[in-house]
This record gives C-alpha cells, structure tokens and sequence, in this order.
C-alpha cells in the first residue's frame, strides 16, 4: 500500500494499488493526497483512509473496490473532496465520514453495491453529499447520524 504521513504530500496518478494485508491509500498527520485516475481494490481494511487534523485528500474519478472494510473513510478532522470515483462492492460503507472537525464533498460519485451504506456520516462529522448514484448498497443508500443532522446537505443523489 500507499503511506502518507508527517506532512508530506502524494500525487497518485493512474496507478494500482491492489490486495494488501491493511489500508490501500493511508494519509494523516498533516499530509495531503491527491488522487486521479487510480484503482485501489482488495484490500483487508479500508481502501483508502484520511485521518487527522490538517490533513487533506481530493480524489476524481479513482475505482476503490472489493475491500473488507470500507471503501473510502474519512476521520478525526480530515478534510477530503471526492468527484467522479466509483467506489463498489467493499464490504463496509463505501463513503465513511467521522468525527467533529471533518469535512467532506462527496460529489457526482457511483456509490453502490457496498455491504452496509453508501455513504455514512456520524460522530459529529459535516459533508455536502450531492448528485451520486447510491442504488444497490445492501442497506441503506445514505446514512446521517441524529448528531450530524444539521451539518450534511443532501442534494440531488439517486437512491
């Protein structure tokens, strides 16, 4: 896999990242990610992660599939903007977004045929989450947690 940490910065462009024992794409501590053009599958945990304050992730038109947890998580005050990717078939969510202090832009995604939600927005967390295809996830299309509700707009998605 892909580790980015201690304030580095990453640019992965249009390559594949593909069945390793923990996360595909791990970013935190201060760094930044960008993301185009990639495939990110099989992995044992999330396929990609974002984490900590400072840190930040634009990801456009990626495949992250087929990984045990979830697709694409975002946690403890990560900033991340996602457009155009296809994140399918993870055994977990396939958009995980948590804890106060994140932020995301979930935008003009298929998010689908993912084993618990499309996109799941808890613990404090704030996201714009606009114009995806969520059908077919096993659950739910979206999930928003009550301690979000006034911090997630929901504009515009297919269920």
């Amino acid at each position: 896999g892909v580790l980015n940490s201690n304030g580095a910065v990453a640019v992965l462009l249009n390559n594949k990242v593909s069945g390793c024992c923990g996360y595909g794409v791990f970013t935190a501590d201060r760094s930044l990610l960008w993301m185009e053009g990639n495939e990110v599958t099989g992995h044992q945990l999330s396929g990609i992660n974002v984490q900590g304050e400072g840190s930040r992730a634009t990801l456009l038109d990626n495949t992250v599939g087929d990984c045990k947890a979830n697709g694409f998580m975002a946690c403890a005050q990560a900033q991340v903007f996602l457009e155009k990717n296809r994140i399918c078939g993870n055994g977990d969510a396939g958009v995980s977004v948590c804890d106060a202090g994140t932020q995301a832009v979930v935008k003009s995604n298929a998010i689908s045929k993912n084993g618990l939600v499309g996109v799941y927005v808890f613990d404090g967390a704030s996201a714009l989450v606009e114009d995806n295809d969520l059908r077919e996830n096993a659950h739910l299309a979206l999930s928003v947690h009550k301690d979000c509700a006034d911090s997630v707009v929901c504009n515009g998605n297919v269920t």
